[in-house]
């Protein structure tokens, strides 16, 4: 796994049900693609849209669910 994605994952076990934003990490930092390539191997991430405080937009906030679906 690269570095970009074992900090996303590391993040999000640390975060548990708080989950993560794209506030949590250095500005310029890729975290929607990161999450799609944590989807993609396997990773079940959910994602909850919420207002951003500093414009009329949302932002969304990344919650682990489980690491491996396999693991059901």
């Amino acid at each position: 796994m690269n570095t970009s994605r074992e900090k996303v994952i590391k993040a999000l076990r640390k975060a548990k049900g708080k989950g993560i934003t794209h506030w949590d990490f250095a500005t310029g930092f890729a975290l929607r693609s990161r999450i799609a390539e944590l989807r993609a191997v396997g990773v079940e991430i959910q994602t909850k849209l919420e207002p951003n405080d500093s414009n009329n937009g949302r932002h969304a906030r990344y919650i682990l669910i489980r690491e491996n679906l396999n693991d059901r």
